[in-house]
C-alpha cells in the first residue's frame, strides 16, 4: 500500500462519524414502526412483524451481492463512493413513504403490502450505504486501534441520533392533542418525524461521501481488474466463511442483533405499558441515553488500550444484559418500586444511560472484529474483499433486526396483546405476560451471542502477525505481470507476484495468490 495518502485526522473521523446520523435515524424506526402500524394504523402485530421479517429474504441476496459488486466496481470515484451516492435517493424516499402511506392504504391486506414494499426498498438502499461505509474502514487504515476509533466516532453519532430521535418523538411529535389523549396514538406525530428523518438521512450520507472524497486515491488502490461473474461472487463469499473466526463472529452477531431487535421492537411497549411512563417522562429518560455516547471516544481509548476486542465486547454485553433484565425480573418478583413512583423514574433514567454505553461497547468492538477479517482473507486468497466482509455486518444486523421484530410480533400475538389500546386499558394479566416473555427471551439470545464470540481467534498479536506476513509477501518481489483478479495499486508501477506459482493455475482457482499459511 502506498503511504503518500491523507492522514486519518479528527476531521476525517468526524466525516466518517457523520454517516452515523442517518443510520441512527433509520435504526430508531425499529422502536416505532411496529407500534405505529399495529396500534395507530390497526395492522395485526403478527402481520406487522412478518412484513418486517420478509426483508430477511431479500437481505440474504442483496447484502453479499452488493458487497461483491462494490469490491468489483471500477470508476474514477473508486469502489465505494458510487454506491454511497446511489443510495441517497432510494433511502430517503422509502423512509419517507414508510411513515406516509396514502389514504387508500387501509385494512390488513393493503397495510401489510405497503409495509413490505417500503421495508424491502429501505433495507436494500441501506445496504448500498452501509456496505461501502463499513468496507472503507479496512481500506482507510490497517491499524488495530484506529479501526476501533473510526467505528467509535461513527457509533457516537449513531447513538446520539438514535436516542435523540426518541427524545424528539416524545417531546415534540408524540404529544397529546385535544382529539388524542395518548400521544403514542398520534399519527401526525409519526408523519412529521418521518419528514424530519428523511432530511437527516440525506444530509448525513452527503457529509459522509463528501467528507471522505480526498481518500479516493487511497481507496482506488485496491480496484479489482477481473470483471464480476456469478462464479467469482459465490467463491469470494465462501472464501470469507472458511475462517472459523468469521463463522463465530457472524453467528454471535446474529444472536446479539436478534435479541436487540426483539428488545427494540418491544421497548415502547415495555416503557409505555409495563412501566406506564408518560410521553413526557420517556422524553426525559432517553436524554441520558442520547448523551451517553459522548463519553465513548475517551472511554473506549482507555478501556480498549492493550485489551482484546472480544474481551471488551463480552464485558459490554454482560453489563447491558444485567441492566436490561434485572429491573423487570425484580418487578415480577415484587421487589421493585411501583409504577408512578419517583424512585422508579430515576432508577430507569440512570439505568438507561449505562445500558446504552454497554450496548455501544459491544457493537463497536464486534464491528471492529469484522474489519480485522480483511487481512485474514487477503492472507489466504490474495484478495481484499472489504465489501463482501462488511456485507456480513449489514446482513447480520438487518437479518437479526428483522428476526427480532418478527419474534416481538409473534410474542405480542401469543399473549393476545390488544391493538389500538391506550396505556392503562390493557388487562393486568397481559402486562405480566409481557414481562415474563420479554426478560427470559432476550437473556437467552444474548447468552448465545457471548458463547459464540468467545471463540473468536484474531487477537491483537495475531493481527500484528498477519500484517507482518502480508508486508513480507507483498513487498519484496515485484513483477510487471499481474495475475488476473489480483488487487492492483494504481500509483505503483509494479505488482506483487508469487514466485514458483503459475498465474494460469491461480486464475483457474479464482485467486490472486495461494494461501501463505493457514490463517486463523
Amino acid at each position: 500500500m502506498a503511504q503518500d495518502t491523507p492522514e486519518i485526522t479528527t476531521g476525517a473521523r468526524w466525516a466518517y462519524g457523520g454517516g452515523g446520523a442517518g443510520y441512527g435515524v433509520l435504526y430508531n424506526a425499529h422502536y416505532f414502526v411496529l407500534i405505529y402500524y399495529s396500534q395507530v394504523l390497526g395492522l395485526d402485530p403478527g402481520l406487522a412483524g412478518l412484513a418486517v421479517g420478509i426483508g430477511l429474504v431479500f437481505d440474504a441476496i442483496t447484502d453479499p451481492l452488493i458487497g461483491y459488486l462494490s469490491d468489483s466496481t471500477r470508476s474514477k470515484w473508486g469502489r465505494r463512493h458510487p454506491w454511497l451516492c446511489a443510495s441517497i435517493l432510494p433511502l430517503g424516499a422509502s423512509f419517507y413513504f414508510l411513515w406516509h402511506p396514502p389514504g387508500f392504504v387501509a385494512g390488513d391486506t393493503l397495510l401489510f403490502a405497503w409495509l413490505v414494499v417500503c421495508n424491502v426498498s429501505m433495507r436494500t438502499a441501506l445496504t448500498m450505504f452501509l456496505v461501502p461505509a463499513y468496507a472503507i474502514v479496512a481500506e482507510l487504515t490497517s491499524d488495530y486501534d484506529e479501526r476501533t476509533r473510526l467505528l467509535t466516532w461513527f457509533h457516537v453519532v449513531y447513538s446520539v441520533f438514535t436516542n435523540g430521535m426518541s427524545v424528539l418523538m416524545y417531546a415534540i411529535w408524540l404529544v397529546p392533542t385535544e382529539e388524542i389523549s395518548d400521544g403514542v396514538m398520534n399519527p401526525e406525530g409519526y408523519q412529521n418525524a418521518g419528514l424530519f428523518g428523511t432530511v437527516v438521512i440525506v444530509a448525513s450520507i452527503l457529509v459522509f461521501a463528501v467528507g471522505l472524497r480526498r481518500f479516493i486515491p487511497r481507496l482506488r488502490q485496491y480496484q479489482v481488474d477481473k470483471p464480476p461473474s456469478p462464479g467469482q461472487f459465490f467463491r469470494q463469499v465462501a472464501d470469507v466463511f472458511r475462517s472459523a473466526s468469521a463463522r463465530v463472529v457472524v453467528a454471535g452477531g446474529v444472536l446479539y442483533y436478534a435479541g436487540t431487535g426483539t428488545y427494540v421492537a418491544l421497548w415502547v411497549y415495555i416503557y409505555s405499558y409495563f412501566w406506564e411512563f408518560t410521553s413526557k417522562q420517556i422524553s426525559i429518560i432517553v436524554i441520558p441515553m442520547a448523551l451517553s455516547a459522548l463519553i465513548l471516544p475517551p472511554a473506549m481509548a482507555r478501556w480498549a488500550a492493550g485489551r482484546e476486542k472480544k474481551t471488551v465486547a463480552i464485558t459490554g454485553l454482560l453489563g447491558a444484559m444485567a441492566i436490561n433484565v434485572v429491573p423487570i425480573s425484580l418487578r415480577l418478583l415484587g421487589f421493585f418500586p411501583e409504577n408512578g413512583s419517583e424512585a422508579l423514574f430515576w432508577i430507569m433514567l440512570v439505568a438507561g444511560f449505562f445500558e446504552t454505553v454497554f450496548f455501544l461497547v459491544f457493537d463497536i468492538c464486534w464491528r471492529s472484529m469484522i474489519a480485522d477479517l480483511t487481512e485474514r482473507t487477503e492472507l489466504a486468497t490474495g484478495r481484499r474483499n472489504e465489501g463482501v466482509i462488511s456485507s456480513t455486518i449489514t446482513f447480520t444486523t438487518k437479518c437479526a433486526d428483522a428476526l427480532g421484530t418478527l419474534i416481538a410480533g409473534v410474542l405480542l400475538s401469543l399473549i393476545a396483546f390488544p391493538t389500538e389500546t391506550a396505556v392503562g386499558d390493557v388487562p393486568a394479566d397481559v402486562i405480566v405476560r409481557l414481562g415474563l416473555i420479554y426478560g427470559p427471551v432476550v437473556f437467552l439470545i444474548w447468552m448465545g451471542a457471548i458463547l459464540s464470540i468467545s471463540r473468536y481467534r484474531i487477537s491483537r498479536a495475531r493481527h500484528r502477525e498477519m500484517l507482518g506476513e502480508l508486508g513480507r509477501a507483498l513487498s519484496p518481489q515485484k513483477s510487471t505481470q499481474e495475475p488476473s483478479g489480483f488487487c492492483q495499486a494504481p500509483r505503483a508501477a509494479t505488482r506483487a507476484a508469487v514466485p514458483g506459482i503459475a498465474h494460469e493455475a491461480l486464475d483457474r482457482r479464482g485467486m490472486g495468490s495461494p494461501p501463505l499459511r493457514a490463517a486463523r
